[in-house]
């Protein structure tokens, strides 16, 4: 568990700046002590416990986190000491070292971020690069590839706008095209999607990019067989996994993608501001550097490379790196497979209402943490208002024919989720 005196120890400062920390902590050590007093895996009510670990409202419930998730009680101290002894003892930097004292982002190679993210999505950690979010990790790559006019990227009729748009940009610049391909919501299985994506292959086709998890339906698509028909041909292959880290479990060896990007603050309750591009580092080379700084050209580790993007707020990479190790802590497995559990709760006991219709798969194991259903004769926004005046629960509207995207996450309770039915029951008799 992070402390502040390893806090402290990790910014290479001592006991004269703990007293200036100790200043601005928002409770004492012992109340801290009691609400970071991690459960042990053996312990019956594990996870209740571990819900006293954020520091979510009592009387709401939120189901949203395909949005933004919930920083856990050590993220928030991380960055808000850092935020407060940089307002405090700036003067303390020596500039010239500033590899160690960390007071600044943007310029280091923060391998120590990195070499966690690739223990966690299983990949070699000079292929990571640390970035704002999936946005700019696509944008990175979109505007890096060498692509000539009448060149294909291949894209889905649902994918989000940050991952879509820096093609469009590319079209409309280079006279790349840009091609959608129609996925139906809801997919019913694994080899549908499959078959769909290889038939729109062609010989043009020189980049492949898809949502891992597609965030309008919650779909998780087989990536690796997708990735492997795409590489017999020769094809570039991006997956965009905004959604997925935190939810599911993510090994890039296995799916053999080219590149993938994603971010930290939704699923894993990193602060906003928190996400990564991976790219195969037999292939990295190929990706030109678009935001350049002294690193630009720096091909020994090219994950610094894209790094390395000018100076930025290091006060959310502690936080970033206290959300990693609280994930270490709650387990891999335990993590995903608890999200996993809740959403199969949830869609299970809803399907008992023949009212409601969902565009998740039909195949359970394309399904995890999001679910996207609605009622007969609701719109997505009167279903959760309603979600809202009579729980107090916030799942998303997601439009007036798919009703809500409702995310389960390690936070929620069997009971909130018991409840979420109950209420849909109300609504729809």
């Amino acid at each position: 568990m992070t402390t502040r005196r390893n806090l402290l120890k990790s910014l290479g400062l001592g006991t004269i700046a703990l007293t200036t920390l100790s200043t601005y902590s928002c409770s004492s050590d012992t109340q801290t002590a009691e609400v970071n007093s991690m459960p042990t895996h053996d312990d019956p009510e594990y996870w209740q416990k571990l819900r006293k670990q954020f520091m979510l409202s009592d009387d709401k419930v939120f189901f949203n986190t395909g949005t933004v998730g919930v920083m856990p009680r050590v993220v928030v101290e991380a960055v808000t000491k850092h935020l407060n002894y940089m307002a405090a003892d700036v003067a303390d930097w020596p500039y010239k070292d500033d590899s160690k004292e960390r007071f600044i982002s943007g310029y280091q190679d923060l391998m120590y971020i990195r070499t966690k993210v690739g223990k966690i999505i299983n990949c070699d950690p000079k292929g990571i690069a640390l970035t704002d979010n999936v946005t700019n990790a696509m944008s990175y790559i979109a505007n890096g590839l060498d692509l000539k006019e009448g060149d294909e990227i291949l894209t889905s009729n649902q994918e989000h706008p940050g991952g879509r748009c820096s093609w469009e940009v590319r079209e409309k610049r280079d006279g790349v095209v840009l091609k959608q391909i129609e996925i139906p919501k809801p997919i019913q299985s694994p080899e549908e999607v499959l078959d769909i994506v290889v038939k729109n292959f062609t010989p043009k086709t020189k980049v492949l990019m898809l949502s891992h998890i597609i965030s309008g339906s919650g779909a998780v698509l087989p990536g690796k067989e997708i990735c492997a028909a795409a590489r017999e041909r020769g094809i570039f292959t991006i997956l965009d996994g905004a959604q997925t880290v935190g939810n599911i479990r993510v090994d890039i060896q296995d799916l053999g993608c080219d590149a993938y990007v994603g971010c930290f603050h939704k699923w894993i309750g990193a602060p906003t501001g928190t996400g990564f591009m991976y790219v195969n580092p037999n292939r990295i080379k190929e990706v030109w550097t678009t935001v350049a700084s002294a690193q630009w050209d720096n091909h020994e580790d090219d994950g610094y490379r894209f790094t390395q993007r000018g100076t930025g707020n290091f006060s959310i990479l502690f936080g970033l790196d206290a959300a990693l190790d609280f994930y270490f802590q709650v387990g891999h497995e335990n993590w995903t497979d608890r999200v996993k559990f809740l959403g199969d709760r949830l869609r299970n006991g809803l399907a008992e209402n023949k009212k409601v219709k969902f565009f998740n798969p039909a195949d359970s194991s394309m399904c995890a943490g999001l679910s996207v259903y609605n009622i007969d004769g609701f719109t997505g926004e009167q279903l959760q208002d309603a979600y809202w005046e009579k729980g107090r629960m916030r799942p998303r509207n997601v439009g007036e024919v798919f009703g809500v995207r409702h995310s389960t996450h390690i936070f929620n309770s069997s009971d909130e989720i018991d409840k979420a039915i109950s209420i849909v029951n109300e609504l729809s008799a």
